[in-house]
């Protein structure tokens, strides 16, 4: 198939090419069917010791193409057949769908630094990216090399897209950084597939990574900062709102039940400067979360990789406030949390009854303030320290009830 091969103009010693029609019509939609079948959300390589963790860079789901089945093994010969590499020297073949809006912002595919040392002190480095269109998508879904003057390629059914990562001797290439921009209209589907330096063997990645770990602990350095002023811009704009995952939902929801009956009025010296109604009256009550501990510390940890995918670096669990009920005309003025520990923070919207809606109006990175709206289930991840937010019109509506959830910046410690 040498022939038909299509090079794309590259730097240096970056190899990248095209292969139309690589995968047949028939073997692109059985291909999508089991995609869509059976799919759960695509995870990044993570830091320290962790493999692995979700970041909202990265918002597609993956489908893990076991091998057995007819087609994904004929597609999967034909790809090593390509690039003359032997079976065994690649990672399991992969499909990951995108939806509307998801995208896989620009990175590497070969790893680095605690992710090589997750993955890699086996079977080696990645190689190879052999990525083929499943279908063609009605808007966006390109893939971009950033690098190479914003080369873009548009999804085309069937057709493989081939880059190298790795000399296979340790020499990377950095202008391999390529992104999936968001899809716009339809969906994209598509195979990726890793190739590896060695024998691919996951179980001995994992074990010589245990024992690197244990022979080499992680002794973090401690950054110092005083104020808001000091501390680091994690994510380009320094919110987002994300749906909750569904078991973490139905806890909180569990939670919320449990708590009408001791729900009390919100009282704290200077509360009426942050929480008010046009008249300067606090209107709020708290459904306190130290009645469900229990329920509060398993919360925190099942959001806690959430949260660090957000914020793409460690960060330790603080406290859940509680629920905060806003009553009829309450305003929110706008403020920054607690510098010293209210990092990387979540509002999650619990219930409302709302004429009409109430946002949460945040300022950027830029300074830029937004208006943004959420729906019970969702969660508006933020920069809490750094990022001004607040509530600047009065409530039109009978209640709204939110959860606050807050985690601190391992590497960092506050100094008076």
């Amino acid at each position: 198939m040498q022939n038909i091969r299509k090079y794309i103009k590259h730097k240096g010693d970056l190899e990248i090419f095209t292969i139309p029609n690589f995968v047949s019509e028939e073997e692109c939609d059985y291909l999508c069917s089991i995609i869509e079948a059976n799919n759960t959300r695509s995870s990044v390589a993570g830091t320290g010791d962790t493999k692995s963790m979700y970041n909202e860079g990265r918002t597609s789901s993956t489908a893990n193409l076991m091998d057995g089945d007819a087609v994904v093994d004929a597609v999967n010969r034909r790809m090593h057949e390509e690039l003359g590499i032997p079976l065994g020297y690649s990672e399991p073949t992969q499909g990951q769908l995108y939806e509307v809006g998801q995208e896989f912002r620009h990175h590497t595919d070969y790893f680095e630094g605690d992710a090589y040392n997750n993955h890699c002190l086996a079977s080696g480095q990645r190689t190879w990216t052999f990525m083929i269109y499943l279908n063609n998508v009605g808007k966006g879904g390109e893939t971009e090399f950033f690098r190479l003057d914003k080369k873009r390629f548009k999804p085309t059914k069937g057709t493989a897209v081939i880059w190298k990562n790795s000399d296979g001797s340790g020499k990377v290439y950095p202008d391999s950084f390529h992104a999936g921009l968001p899809v716009i209209k339809g969906k994209k589907i598509i195979i990726t597939k890793w190739f590896r330096e060695n024998l691919f063997d996951s179980i001995k990645d994992h074990e010589l990574a245990q024992e690197h770990h244990k022979k080499t602990p992680v002794k973090p350095t401690l950054i110092p900062f005083r104020s808001h002023a000091e501390l680091p811009k994690l994510t380009p704009k320094g919110f987002t709102v994300v749906p909750l995952p569904n078991n973490t939902w139905r806890l909180i929801q569990e939670a919320y039940q449990l708590l009408k009956v001791v729900k009390t009025e919100e009282n704290w010296s200077g509360i009426e400067q942050f929480i008010h109604d046009t008249e300067g009256k606090p209107q709020v009550e708290i459904y306190n979360m130290d009645h469900c501990f229990r329920i509060k510390e398993i919360i925190l940890d099942e959001l806690h990789n959430l949260h660090r995918g957000f914020a793409q670096t460690e960060i330790e669990p603080v406290c859940i406030y509680g629920i905060r009920s806003y009553k009829r005309g309450s305003i929110l003025e706008a403020h920054t949390d607690t510098v010293a520990t209210h990092h990387v923070s979540s509002i999650v919207v619990v219930n409302k009854q709302v004429d009409t809606d109430w946002a949460l109006e945040i300022q950027d990175h830029d300074g830029e303030w937004h208006k943004v709206y959420a729906n019970p289930g969702d969660m508006i991840m933020y920069e809490s320290a750094i990022c001004k937010h607040g509530r600047a019109e009065p409530l039109n509506g009978d209640f709204y009830d939110n959860l606050f959830i807050h985690y601190k910046l391992a590497n960092y410690v506050h100094q008076s």
